[in-house]
């Protein structure tokens, strides 16, 4: 078994790249991070299960496209739902996520991180980097909670139309 002190440093450090795959198969922003947060659980309970040297982040893709494929289920139940698992299979097939498209995005938004005006840039590194609550930041920037959270949104709006943009155009 993969000491618990080792195995946490491999799962921090392959947040972005498991988002980007997750967002890859399913294309909503939040969703995937709901995902990512489902997978991370996953990870955690199954890492009696992962053999120190062999591939990480095949073992971490397996794990969250499982909970890709949970979610499109669930979603699948709710009214209007249009994606399925058996058409997420079939676009993943064809459409095979590669390391280089990953790459590409987490690239897109180092640079749209930057473009961000100040206070929104400052909203997304305390909620995503110092993982500071919304109060938390309402509290810091002299705000009310609401005012924050509809600062993260926009912020988040806009870093998301960024990438899409900076990932169609390069």
């Amino acid at each position: 078994m993969i000491d618990s002190q080792k195995f946490s440093k491999l799962v921090t450090e392959s947040q972005e790249q498991l988002y980007a795959y997750i967002y890859s198969l399913i294309g909503h922003t939040a969703s995937a991070w709901d995902v990512l947060q489902e997978a991370n659980v996953v990870l955690w309970a199954k890492r009696g299960e992962f053999q120190e040297g062999t591939n990480f982040r095949a073992w971490t893709h397996t794990v969250a496209r499982f909970q890709v494929l949970a979610y499109l289920r669930d979603k699948s139940r709710e009214p209007l739902s249009l994606l399925t698992p058996e058409i997420m299979e079939t676009f993943e097939a064809e459409n095979e996520p590669s390391p280089v498209g990953h790459d590409h995005r987490l690239k897109a938004q180092g640079v749209c991180i930057q473009k961000l005006a100040p206070m929104a840039g400052r909203i997304i590194h305390l909620h995503y980097q110092e993982k500071q609550s919304l109060r938390q930041i309402s509290e810091q920037l002299s705000m009310t909670t609401n005012a924050a959270k509809q600062a993260l949104f926009r912020a988040r709006r806009n870093l998301q139309n960024c990438i899409e943009t900076f990932a169609t155009t390069k």
